[in-house]
């Protein structure tokens, strides 16, 4: 049965990912030989004699990366072979997710490289894999980082495929000029440099073109992303399908967008509320996401919670000196974060208005997202009969990097035979 979506074939997709690489390729060389022909260009002996000239010129173009490293740094997070014997998150514990893992990287063929993988506390369904590039700096930090959250709403198949698909961003579907982003940075530092050296930074265009030097030095290294992304995030689904079958991979998406939805909600009446204006964006966001729950709760407790929580932070606001003193200073600051808002809040509640297909109702049991084959197929034929109806009410149009999770879905369906061909699972 053929899609009445655009759903992509496995073939093209692989295709497209030997084309993206090619690219890549040619990317990477370009910057190598740029990077040689600046460096015979550059005075280095000046270096020495303006440290501080060099220092602004490599600083330029390091510090946005560097700032993104300080940050994976200072995320909460902690490695499962770190975790105590006692800790749980739901049903797992440390000795169950290392022997999950283990089970995924052999089932996947992969080698054992005792990769890290990250517990992150947060309350969304979702995980991520890091690689900085850098080859052996920051070596640590390569690796897979999953939320918390992830852990109490999945069960092991799906949590396995999850670190299967994070498994296929670091090993199988990725850029290879993104394993050199230190030769985007050095190109990036040199041309800085020889900006510096010729124009100086007496005048006004002396800064502007230094500050021109990163978005050319990245762009050189991004312009197979914005064509390839969902190229990527299709196929790292399909390897994640591979260790426990495209069933637990479709109930693991059912229960992300899920998750989503409600997440939507809880923010749409967050910022309907009396105290929302006592908040920034920022503010606001980190409240909400503090006060979720971890595990199961319904629609209702999470709005309880996060109510209870906005309140007590806007009371605390008040009442304070630090807080007069914040409003006071932040005044303009705080009004233009009304309207952002504002304007937030119009999107949601339109997005809550559109048509949603009732899926759950092929369910025996709502709670329990689980499809065997029959009903499966119904799913699959309420999706296709009824496309202007929404999967889930969640803003899928702002991420241009992940394909919607419907045709996610349906790629996987689709493309079952070859996907599970691929790997030891059977049904």
């Amino acid at each position: 049965m053929e899609s009445s979506f655009p759903v992509p074939r496995r073939s093209d997709l692989l295709n497209q990912m030997t084309r993206a690489n090619r690219l890549a390729w040619i990317l990477l060389i370009t910057q190598i030989a740029l990077l040689g022909i600046i460096a015979s260009i550059v005075d280095w002996g000046w270096i020495l004699k303006e440290p501080r000239l060099a220092t602004i010129a490599i600083a330029a173009m390091v510090t946005p990366y560097a700032s993104s490293i300080a940050m994976q740094l200072a995320t909460k997070k902690k490695r499962i072979q770190d975790l105590k014997e006692s800790t749980r998150f739901g049903q797992f514990d440390k000795v169950q997710l290392q022997s999950l893992f283990r089970d995924t990287v052999a089932k996947l063929r992969l080698p054992d490289d005792n990769l890290p993988v990250y517990i992150v506390a947060s309350p969304s369904v979702n995980a991520f894999a890091q690689h900085f590039g850098l080859g052996w700096l920051f070596k640590s930090l390569n690796g897979i980082y999953l939320n918390r959250q992830t852990l109490h709403k999945l069960n092991p198949a799906e949590v396995q495929d999850i670190m299967g698909h994070e498994l296929g961003h670091l090993y199988k579907y990725y850029l290879v000029v993104d394993r050199f982003r230190i030769i985007t940075l050095a190109l990036g530092a040199a041309l800085g440099i020889l900006v510096v050296q010729k124009i100086g930074l007496n005048g006004l265009v002396g800064y502007v073109l230094l500050l021109c030097v990163p978005p050319i030095a990245w762009m050189l290294s991004t312009i197979p992303h914005a064509r390839y992304s969902q190229t990527i995030e299709y196929l790292c689904d399909d390897f994640g399908a591979q260790v426990g079958g495209v069933f637990s991979s479709i109930h693991g998406l059912l229960k992300l967008g899920l998750a989503s939805e409600v997440e939507c909600v809880v923010m749409h009446q967050a910022i309907l509320s009396k105290v929302a204006g006592n908040f920034n964006p920022s503010d606001l966001i980190e409240a909400i996401n503090s006060a979720i729950p971890y595990g199961h709760a319904t629609r209702e407790e999470i709005q309880q919670k996060v109510d209870a929580e906005l309140k007590k932070r806007a009371a605390g606001q008040k009442k304070s000196l630090s807080g007069l003193l914040k409003y006071m200073w932040n005044s303009d600051v705080d009004a233009e974060g009304a309207k952002e808002l504002a304007e937030q809040a119009k999107k949601l509640k339109k997005l809550q208005a559109l048509p949603r297909l009732d899926w759950e109702s092929l369910l025996p049991n709502p709670n329990d997202i689980y499809f065997n084959e029959e009903r499966m197929h119904k799913l699959i034929s309420l999706i296709e009969s009824r496309p202007d109806e929404m999967l889930f009410r969640i803003p899928e149009s702002l991420d241009d990097t992940h394909p919607p999770l419907r045709t996610r879905l349906l790629y996987l369906w689709y493309n079952r035979s070859e996907i599970e061909g691929k790997s030891n699972y059977r049904m």
